[in-house]
């Protein structure tokens, strides 16, 4: 499953608006078609609005929660609360999932960590690592915490799902920086997957 895009303007305006380029790489358990991890990106203006969710367990079952939460995806504001409302109601009509959902512009990433999806924020100066909390989204009401890191450089941002190895870290990848994102996703997929499990990998570089 490739990036699932919403962009009013083409990718060069969208990345002068919010300053970032967001791309993503996804595949399936290996012995099922399609999977239930989603990578979903809705520009907005000057800001970017991204998402990536695990369904629980995998095949066809996860991917049509994963479809849920994409179509929910078009009633999304730039509010993170307000779309993890929205998000949460499509989830609790699913199995439930784990999410990361974040608001990127020129100066700062707005985020909800919930569940068990890593990430992490790399400048040349070092590495945060983004704090998350546990829970299942749509499967009991949670109060999901919003946290906002401060950017002012260039800056990676990396969100996994539990389809890769646990062992894996950005820290200390040159090739995260360079070429196109969707190919240092792949790449992540490729060497870090658990082949009995859906695997995506989502990449947003900060160009200012």
């Amino acid at each position: 499953m490739r990036l699932q895009v919403e962009k009013p303007e083409a990718d060069e305006q969208a990345r002068e608006g919010s300053g970032w380029e967001v791309l993503a790489y996804s595949r399936p358990h290996w012995r099922e078609k399609v999977n239930g991890d989603l990578c979903y990106t809705k520009e907005l203006g000057t800001q970017v609005l991204v998402v990536v969710a695990d369904v629980l367990g995998h095949g066809e079952g996860a991917h049509r929660g994963a479809v849920v939460l994409a179509q929910a995806m078009q009633r999304a504001t730039g509010v993170l609360q307000q779309t993890y409302s929205v998000l949460e109601e499509a989830a609790s009509q699913t199995r439930g999932c784990a999410l990361f959902l974040a608001l990127l512009d020129r100066k700062a990433i707005e985020y909800i960590l919930v569940g068990n999806i890593r990430g992490w924020v790399l400048t040349r100066k070092g590495t945060e690592v983004l704090v998350g909390q546990p829970g299942i989204v749509g499967k009991r009401m949670l109060n999901p915490a919003i946290r906002r890191l401060e950017l002012s450089e260039p800056a990676l941002l990396l969100a996994c799902t539990d389809g890769i190895k646990r062992s894996f870290s950005p820290v200390g990848l040159p090739w995260l920086w360079e070429g196109a994102g969707e190919e240092a996703a792949r790449r992540v997929v490729e060497r870090y997957g658990i082949a009995e499990d859906d695997a995506g990998v989502l990449v947003g570089r900060r160009y200012v």
